[in-house]
């Protein structure tokens, strides 16, 4: 007898931030998707959207364990800004996840950063151990070492700073766009290097995990190294703004602490994947 097959089932956490909005814009037909949102309503449609705040781990067991999620993405997380409750958020939300898949026997992915590593000579494979220098990066480390100690089957996904090519664009393109064209002052570290991947190469990335079974660490970024000055420049361009307000500033003059050369080494996930990784100078080829 014919019929249609049964979907799988995944849900996001952070369904409603940048990359947890491109997971559900992109997701394969073959998932069921179930998204949350905690301070930003839901806007994309494909998903059935649940209110979830990470903090409160009875309300992650109640959510997972009633949709019973095959695969849980864990996008929801704290970043850099004011008053970013990086702990209750990052760490014991990310504890409360990941608990919480492994009581239902499912497999998690969780997205952490390149950051968990001191930037002091970049190129860091899975291998190396994290020695973050910020806050943010410690809360992003010790989220993964709860990821690990939870007995849970789960693929730390680590990647770098994202971008996209059209709307919803990412913050920082905007941030970038509205100072150029507003003339408010602009300055961008000449001396940290990053791999910057763009939103729907990564989202690509994580769908095709998400139909495996690898796990352990990966890391997945773009292909080529560039530091934050060239990265902004390029966007801007790119957007069609020029980028000479743009100021060029030293990372290490500046007196703040900060990683300067957090590049990562992605073969292992180039080995693993058919979704290319490419870096910016290939993505950004034209303004369409």
């Amino acid at each position: 007898m014919g019929g249609t097959a049964m979907r799988r089932r995944a849900l996001i956490t952070g369904g409603s931030g940048y990359l947890g909005n491109w997971l559900v814009r992109l997701a394969p037909p073959t998932w069921d998707i179930t998204a949350t949102y905690w301070t930003q309503p839901a806007a994309a449609p494909g998903a059935t959207w649940r209110h979830l705040d990470v903090r409160d781990a009875a309300a992650v067991m109640a959510v997972i364990g009633e949709v019973m999620p095959e695969v849980v993405i864990h996008t929801a997380a704290a970043n850099p800004g004011a008053n970013a409750d990086f702990t209750a958020v990052n760490v014991d939300g990310t504890r409360a996840v990941a608990r919480a898949v492994a009581a239902i026997g499912g497999r998690l992915i969780h997205l952490s950063t390149d950051v968990v590593f001191d930037g002091e000579r970049g190129n860091y494979t899975e291998e190396d151990i994290p020695n973050p220098i910020t806050d943010y990066g410690r809360s992003k480390a010790l989220a993964e070492a709860e990821v690990q100690a939870c007995g849970v089957r789960a693929l730390i996904v680590r990647t770098s700073l994202i971008y996209g090519r059209r709307p919803p664009l990412d913050r920082q393109t905007l941030w970038i766009l509205n100072s150029v064209q507003n003339g408010a002052p602009i300055a961008l570290f000449t001396d940290e290097l990053r791999n910057p991947i763009w939103v729907e190469s990564l989202v690509g990335a994580l769908w095709e995990l998400a139909d495996g079974d690898y796990n352990g660490v990966l890391h997945v970024a773009g292909a080529q190294a560039l530091s934050r000055y060239e990265f902004g420049a390029r966007l801007a361009r790119f957007h069609g703004v020029a980028p000479d307000p743009i100021r060029a500033m030293s990372s290490r003059a500046s007196g703040l602490i900060r990683p300067l050369d957090c590049t990562l080494d992605c073969s292992k996930a180039r080995t693993l994947l058919r979704t290319p990784l490419p870096g910016v100078d290939t993505v950004l080829v034209g303004n369409e």
